[in-house]
C-alpha cells in the first residue's frame, strides 16, 4: 500500500524528532511534494546520480538520505551545478528526497545508540544531551479558572514531560489590581484597588508552540488581561543528544579495542592515538565527524571513537590523556545506518511499505596498492584463496540460479553455495553469483582472493574495461565493487565455461532442486 511523503515524514518525526537537529542543519522534505506516493523507500547516506539510478530501478518514489542534498542556501536551481542537476532530475522522475541528519544521529534509538549497541556498551547516556526546546508558562488564575485553564493548555500541547502528560504545578496566593478608566474587570470596579485570591499555575511547553499556548490561555481565562510570564529553559534531554558515552562489559587495552572496532566495522585496521596498552572501559562515540567533542569527552571517557581527526586533534587528545580511534565518517555511518534500518522497517511494516538500503558505495576515498601488478605470479596466486562463481537463467529472463566455490590456497574447496534466485537475466544472475561469492569469502575472513568467472562482460566491467551501459545492472555492479574494496588484494579473471565446471554444476543443481 503506497505511503505519501507527508505520511513518511510523520513517521520519521516519531523516530527522529526534528527538534533534535542542530541549528545549522537542514532536514526534512527537500525535493518533491508531501503528496508524492510510493510503496518503497530507498535509504542512503548521500544522494548521487547512481542513487537516483537505483531508486528508479527499484521503483522507489521516496529517498531517505542522511546527508542533506541541499545544505547551503542556493541562489538558483539549474543544470549548471551538480546539486541542481540532481534536484531537477529527482523532480522530473517524481522522487521525493527527505533528509534525517543530526536528528537521526541524536534520537533515542538513532545512529549514536545503534553504534553503542554494535560496540556492546552498557549504561549508555548522551555525551551531550540535546536542548529540549522547552519554555515555561507561569500564569495567575482565579480558583474557578484553574481547571478550565489547565485543560485548555493541555489540549494546546503544554504540560508534557517525557512519557508523562497533564503535568503542572500550582500554589495559592493573593493578587492585587486597580482597574483604570476603560477597563471591564471580571471582578471589582473601575478606580477601586482590589485584592483577590489567585493561583500561580506553571507548565512547560515546546517553545515552537508559544502562539497556540497563549491563545489557549486567553481563551479559557476569565480575566480581560491575564497576567503571565514565559521563560526559555536550558533543559536538555537525558536520552537523546550528541554522541553517546558508556561502559564496555570488561576492560581491554586500547590496541585490542581498536582491533575490535576494525572487525565490527569491517575495516582492515583502525588507526588510534594513545598508549597501546592503556586500559579502556569508558567509551565515548560520535557517528561521522566528532573531533570537536574531544574536550567534552576528556576526563569522562578513556577513549573517543569518531572520524575526521586532523593532526592537531590527535595532539589535543594525547595532551588530554584521551585515547582516540579514527572510524572513517562513511564507514561508521553506513554500518550504523544498516543496523538502524530494522527500526524503520518496523515502522513501515503496518503500511506494507518496503525499505531498501542503497547498494551504491558511499565512500570517496580509495586505496591503491604500493605496486600494481597486471598479473599475479604463480607464487602469489598460490598464497591466495580461489573463488569460482557462475550464474545462469533458463529463459533469459527466466528461472535463475547461482553457484560459488571458495577454495583454499591449495585449491581444496572450503565452502560451496548453490541458490535459486527467482526470475532474472543471465547477466543479473552472474552478478548475483559474484556478490554472494564475495560475501561468502569476506564472511570467512578472506582478504586475498583470486576470482574466476566465465562471464567476460561482468569481469571486464568490474575491471573498468567496459562501461555499465545497462542501468538495470548498475546496482549489482556497485554492490560488487563495494565488496571488492574490502579485500586487501584480489585478481579477477575471465575463464572458459569448462574451467568453471564446478560452479556451473551448482547453478544447475539449484535450478533442478527448485523444480525449474
Amino acid at each position: 500500500m503506497p505511503i505519501t511523503a507527508g505520511e513518511f515524514l510523520d513517521a520519521m518525526e516519531r523516530l527522529t524528532p526534528g527538534s533534535l537537529a542542530e541549528d545549522w542543519d537542514n532536514i526534512g522534505l527537500q525535493v518533491g511534494s508531501s503528496l508524492n506516493r510510493s510503496s518503497s523507500v530507498l535509504v542512503t547516506l548521500n544522494v548521487t546520480g547512481e542513487v537516483l539510478d537505483e531508486a528508479a530501478y527499484q521503483k522507489c518514489g521516496i529517498i531517505l538520505t542522511h546527508h542533506p542534498l541541499i545544505f547551503q542556501p542556493m541562489a538558483a536551481v539549474s543544470d549548471d551545478t551538480a546539486t541542481g542537476r540532481l534536484i531537477l532530475r529527482a523532480s522530473r522522475e517524481d522522487i521525493a528526497i527527505i533528509v534525517a541528519h543530526t536528528n537521526l544521529d541524536a534520537a533515542k534509538g538513532g545512529l549514536a545508540d545503534t553504534m553503542a549497541e554494535l560496540i556492546d556498551l552498557r549504561r549508555v547516556t548522551p555525551l551531550q544531551g540535546a536542548m529540549a526546546g522547552l519554555s515555561k508558562l507561569v500564569v495567575f488564575v482565579p480558583p474557578a479558572d484553574l481547571e478550565p485553564v489547565r485543560e485548555s493548555l493541555f489540549a494546546a500541547g503544554a504540560g508534557a514531560i517525557g512519557d508523562y502528560s497533564h503535568c503542572s504545578w500550582y500554589s495559592e496566593g493573593t493578587g492585587t489590581f486597580l482597574p483604570l478608566e476603560g477597563a471591564h474587570p471580571a471582578k471589582g470596579k473601575v478606580g477601586s484597588d482590589e485584592q483577590t485570591p489567585e493561583i500561580r499555575l506553571e507548565l512547560v511547553f515546546p517553545s515552537q508552540k508559544i502562539d497556540e499556548v497563549v491563545r489557549a490561555l486567553k481563551a479559557a481565562h476569565s480575566y480581560e488581561e491575564p497576567a503571565y510570564d514565559i521563560y526559555p529553559l536550558e533543559t536538555r534531554h537525558h536520552n537523546a543528544g550528541s554522541g553517546r558515552i558508556g561502559e564496555l562489559p570488561a576492560e581491554v587495552s586500547l590496541s585490542d579495542f581498536a582491533s575490535m572496532l576494525a572487525e565490527i566495522f569491517s575495516m582492515r585496521g583502525a588507526r588510534f592515538v594513545g598508549d597501546p596498552e592503556m586500559p579502556v572501559r569508558n567509551v565515548a562515540l560520535v557517528p561521522g565527524s566528532g573531533a570537536g567533542y574531544i574536550s567534552l569527552a576528556a576526563g569522562r571517557a578513556d577513549v573517543l571513537v569518531t572520524g575526521d581527526f586532523k593532526y592537531h586533534d590527535a595532539a589535543l587528545g594525547a595532551e588530554l590523556g584521551l585515547g582516540l580511534v579514527n572510524l572513517p565518517h562513511d564507514i561508521s555511518e553506513r554500518t550504523a545506518l544498516a543496523a538502524w534500518l530494522p527500526r524503520l522497517e518496523r515502522e513501515m511494516q503496518p503500511r506494507g511499505v518496503s525499505v531498501l538500503l542503497s547498494s551504491v558505495p558511499t565512500g570517496y576515498w580509495q586505496a591503491a596498492p604500493a605496486l600494481k601488478k597486471t598479473q599475479l605470479t604463480d607464487q602469489e596466486e598460490k598464497s591466495m584463496h580461489h573463488l569460482h562463481v557462475d550464474g545462469g537463467s533458463r529463459g533469459n529472463p527466466g528461472p535463475a540460479g547461482i553457484g560459488a566455490v571458495l577454495a583454499d590456497p591449495d585449491g581444496e574447496p572450503v565452502e560451496t553455495l548453490a541458490s535459486y534466485i527467482g526470475e532474472a537475466t543471465n547477466n543479473v544472475a552472474e552478478y548475483q553469483a559474484m556478490i554472494s561469492g564475495l560475501e561468502l569469502a569476506l564472511d570467512r575472513g578472506v582478504t586475498r582472493l583470486a576470482i574466476f568467472s566465465d562471464s567476460e562482460l561482468i569481469v571486464r566491467q568490474l575491471e573498468g574495461a567496459y562501461r555499465v551501459k545497462n542501468e538495470g545492472l548498475r546496482p549489482y555492479y556497485q554492490q560488487a565493487k563495494s565488496l571488492l574494496s574490502r579485500l586487501e588484494e584480489y585478481e579477477i579473471s575471465s575463464i572458459p565455461r569448462e574451467a568453471n565446471a564446478h560452479a556451473d554444476e551448482l547453478v544447475n543443481q539449484a535450478l533442478d532442486e527448485s523444480g525449474h
